[in-house]
């Protein structure tokens, strides 16, 4: 493990202890960003698990220019594998100004909402004055980010949004097209990962050297 990243597993401990079981904690080390997840806190709320690839949002902060004031994100709202939206924060971890690793919060906020509901209901019955509705905190950014828990997962969602965007089946895209889809995820980062060239070539339907050949095209534009 990174020895900055590993400086902040005493934090992370820290606030494994005092959040609550609809939060996870999450320690990331960009070493290798394919296993970046290298340690984590109820990580049954994303499925996520020691050992898992960083997120779209991570790859994309590491292909970044982070201004080296901004030490950590705003809220923003981030989905599961499933689907479910959780409401998230993220930390940086530097190295001599290099983004190695990063410390994340997911929180899921469905008791928050149920609560809110029921107290909206009560207040409903309360005389005419007092306050009509309580109001939840909203995230502040939106800024979208896929809890993953694999390499297939994550090139599997931005291939389906890319065929979805373009009206077509992912088997029925042109040569053109799978060219620009490539450069959509070397642009995302998927590239940094282990083992994304041979899933970018399943998923394609194509040989790992055409995704290569798309590759060198791409970066000499």
């Amino acid at each position: 493990m990174n020895k900055t990243v590993e400086s902040y597993l005493p934090f992370f401990n820290f606030l494994g202890t005092i959040v609550g079981g609809n939060t996870e904690v999450v320690l990331h080390d960009f070493t290798d960003p394919s296993r970046s997840v290298v340690a984590i806190h109820n990580g049954y709320i994303s499925g996520r698990h020691v050992g898992a690839p960083a997120t779209d949002f991570a790859l994309k902060m590491i292909n970044s220019d982070i201004p080296d004031d901004q030490s950590h994100t705003d809220i923003y709202m981030s989905h599961n594998a499933n689907g479910k939206p959780l409401r998230s924060s993220t930390m940086f971890i530097r190295e001599e100004g290099r983004l190695v690793g990063m410390l994340c919060v997911n929180t899921d906020p469905s008791i928050i909402v149920q609560l809110k509901t029921l107290v909206d209901t009560i207040v409903e019955t309360l005389p005419p004055g007092v306050e009509q509705s309580v109001d939840t905190v909203q995230p502040s950014s939106v800024v979208g980010e896929h809890l993953t828990t694999s390499v297939d997962d994550l090139v599997g969602k931005t291939v389906a949004e890319f065929a979805a965007s373009h009206g077509k089946a992912v088997a029925d895209l042109s040569a053109q097209e799978r060219q620009d889809l490539v450069r959509v995820l070397d642009g995302d980062g998927v590239f940094l990962l282990k083992g994304a060239v041979t899933v970018v070539a399943q998923f394609l339907d194509i040989s790992e050297p055409s995704v290569y050949r798309y590759l060198q095209k791409v970066r000499r534009r």
